[in-house]
């Protein structure tokens, strides 16, 4: 039984892992979570505020994966292009962005204030070393987000996946 509990996350890994390799949005909410989470402690947020910024992260990253699964299973069952294949991917992609601007609408409520971006720009701007960790991330966060792989399901080497 434990072995097949194993199994599981395995196969729940290897899902994320997949979206991360081959989906660009995947990457940017991954980019735009740990920014967030980063400029957080900035902030003096309650237990429950960051746990609201938490489950909206969290959310948005799980509805970027149903889409992807959506997509993925709707081209192998039709491949060619169906009116109704693309009404289901774009209710897909409609509920990415749903939670994409509810997120932005929570980030709105949460961080507008001037006075901690007062704080945040003196910051990045006082202190040399935290601006080269700012440039750095960003930097990184590119590559990251610009060096994707294409999806090659169904190949003849099922390797191609990853």
């Amino acid at each position: 039984m434990l072995k097949k509990v194993f199994k599981s996350f395995k196969y729940a890994i290897n899902g994320v892992l997949f979206c991360v390799r081959h989906e660009i949005n995947m990457r940017i909410h991954i980019v735009a979570t740990i920014f967030v989470l980063y400029i957080s402690q900035f902030y003096n947020f309650s237990k429950e505020q960051f746990i609201l910024l938490v489950l909206t992260c969290a959310a948005v990253i799980c509805c970027e994966m149903l889409n992807t699964a959506i997509e993925v299973v709707i081209d192998k069952v039709s491949p060619g292009y169906s009116a109704l294949a693309k009404v289901g991917k774009d209710i897909a992609a409609g509920a990415v962005f749903l939670s994409a601007c509810t997120a932005v609408i929570v980030g709105i409520l949460l961080f507008w204030d001037i006075e901690t971006f007062k704080l945040i720009f003196a910051y990045f701007t006082q202190d040399l070393w935290n601006l080269a960790i700012l440039t750095a991330f960003a930097c990184i966060s590119y590559l990251f987000i610009t060096k994707g792989k294409k999806r090659n399901i169904g190949k003849k080497n099922k390797r191609n996946c990853f």
